[in-house]
């Protein structure tokens, strides 16, 4: 019964970062859409690596120590934007 406890949780989860994901590409076609009209660069490398910097920290801050995992997760969020 604990295995299923801990999977229910671990769906629950799933479902919530998969909700999250949605909402972010929503956010970033339209910032997209904005730099368009603006006639601004699509693609702002600088701001990719800080974002992945600050994320990167902040998993550390959450107890976690592998930024290899944040930089290869958010490089796929972000190129998929």
């Amino acid at each position: 019964m604990i295995l299923t406890s801990f999977r229910k949780k671990i769906d629950q989860v799933d479902q919530e970062l998969l909700e999250l994901l949605a909402e972010r590409l929503i956010i970033s076609k339209e910032i997209g859409e904005y730099k368009r009209k603006n006639h601004l660069p699509i693609q702002n490398q600088e701001r990719e690596k800080e974002v992945i910097k600050e994320r990167t920290q902040k998993f550390k801050e959450l107890g976690f120590d592998d930024e290899q995992f944040v930089q290869e997760l958010f490089g796929l969020i972000m190129k998929k934007a």
